[in-house]
């Protein structure tokens, strides 16, 4: 019963009511699809990253990622790499070897960061070659004696195109130097130009020959995930495996270094040894000489200080402002609709404020003929209801819709392609927002309908019935 007069009362002004409603609705439309907009945006940045440049986590010498020189290797790469294989979710494994050199053409020269890969096996990782820039570029194919990939940026910087020669100069394992001539395979061109002019391609097996080490050997190992952001598990079981600890005099250089706080450095100094800690054996050492709590806020600057063995770093590592944005982006949609809705829920209270103000006599009635008052403030608030109910729900559908259309056409931003690929996002961005954030919005609606619909209905209850029926 109730619930049907409420219904009836917020459309017997039906102006007030619709204007109501369409501020909501628009509000939320304007909310959710800049939401969405946003997180199309970032998941585009974060697929590159993930499917060219970082993948979901790679494998170091811990040593290599303090003095990146080319002797420290993983050794027996093969046979860990079978060993990543065999665990559930592991799309694909491939190994790479890096270096620093100087690329020069007869034009120009640059510095970069050259990448060996198995062709084969990259693919498998790494999207790179669906990014050739025309068809005259190959991927690794036509040219069988040291053929290079290069990216565009650097490409134009040194003036050099499909079949020219590069004269790479760099260090062998021995720390002597070795200058060899490549040839340009194809030049490819991601949405990050930064990525596009710092680093070179080469195949494994030319590495090998050139730089003296054994086939077995490398300096990552990189594996994508089937689900490419799902790292955790297997990071920590690898870590568990492959990551030792000791605590030297390098390990409490650079526990000084971080600024951790001078009672955790002595107990750390007061372990300074030979042994080598297990993963669990140097966690389990740690909470016990710390404090379990103690130890988990400084867990991360501690293990990186002390790391042996095999670095296991996932992408949120390898690119930690990309891990920020996702986090943050996760608050975005209750930072936006919450501002919205909260100045909405403003305007609604003011609304049935006035609606309660002009109903005066007639509430004051109900209260004389013998309505309960508790019966008043439920009508109320189920009017305050209804009304942010009708217009977050209608906000919602024509967001769904809008995103929907947005996501299947995509947004061309190629207009602003360069600032874009300055910092790596895509151009073409593909808006969407999960069913959860829905339901979430959902219920942020029906709570500002709840909380505006309070004061309201606590000034009709008030109301004297007296007083109320003499009223004009």
């Amino acid at each position: 019963m109730i619930l049907s007069i409420a219904w009836k009362n917020i459309w017997r002004s039906k102006v007030r009511s619709l204007v109501v409603i369409m501020a909501i609705c628009f509000g939320l439309l304007g909310g959710i699809v800049s939401v969405a907009f946003m997180n199309g945006l970032l998941i585009g940045r974060l697929n590159d990253a993930i499917k060219i440049e970082v993948s979901s986590l790679q494998l170091h010498q811990a040593t290599y990622l303090e003095n990146n020189e080319i002797k420290f290797v993983i050794k027996d790469a093969g046979s860990i790499m079978q060993h990543i294989k065999q665990y559930t979710g592991v799309e694909a494994v491939s190994k790479r070897f890096k270096a620093e050199v100087m690329v020069s053409s007869n034009r120009s020269a640059a510095g970069a960061v050259l990448l060996a890969v198995q062709p084969e096996n990259e693919k498998k990782i790494s999207q790179l070659y669906q990014h050739l820039v025309d068809s005259t570029s190959k991927y690794f194919e036509g040219i069988k004696r040291n053929p290079i990939l290069i990216g565009q940026k650097l490409a134009d910087k040194l003036k050099v195109h499909v079949r020219s020669k590069l004269l790479i100069n760099t260090v062998d394992v021995n720390g002597e130097s070795i200058r060899v001539v490549f040839r340009v395979v194809g030049i490819f061109r991601t949405q990050n130009s930064g990525f596009d002019e710092m680093n070179i391609f080469i195949r494994y097996d030319d590495a090998v020959k050139i730089f003296g080490f054994t086939n077995n050997e490398a300096h990552e190992i990189a594996v994508l995930m089937k689900e490419m952001m799902n790292s955790e598990e297997i990071s920590l079981v690898l870590k568990k495996k492959y990551t030792r600890f000791e605590i030297d005099d390098k390990a409490l250089l650079r526990v000084r270094n971080d600024s951790i706080p001078d009672d955790i450095y002595e107990t750390l100094k007061s372990l300074k040894s030979n042994t080598i800690y297990s993963y669990d054996d140097f966690d389990n050492e740690m909470a016990r000489l710390l404090g379990a709590d103690i130890y988990e806020q400084y867990k991360n600057p501690i293990q990186a200080a002390s790391e042996k063995g095999l670095d296991v770093s996932e992408w949120k590592n390898l690119s930690p402002e990309l891990a920020m944005q996702s986090t943050w982006l996760d608050f975005m949609i209750f930072i936006f609709v919450g501002i919205i809705l909260l100045a909405l829920g403003f305007g609604i209270v003011n609304t049935m404020l006035m609606v309660v103000l002009e109903r005066v006599r007639e509430i004051g009635m109900l209260i004389a003929i013998g309505m309960n008052r508790k019966r008043v403030f439920i009508m109320i608030m189920y009017e305050t209801i209804f009304l942010s109910l009708t217009g977050g729900m209608t906000g919602i559908l024509l967001s769904w819709l809008t995103v929907y259309i947005l996501n299947f056409y995509g947004v061309d931003l190629s207009s602003f392609s360069d600032g874009l690929e300055a910092i790596g996002y895509p151009t073409i961005i593909y808006p969407t927002v999960g069913f959860i954030s829905y339901v979430q919005v959902t219920i942020m609606v029906i709570l500002t309908g709840i909380l505006a619909s309070v004061y309201p209905a606590w000034h009709a209850i008030r109301l004297k019935p007296a007083e109320a029926i003499r009223s004009e």
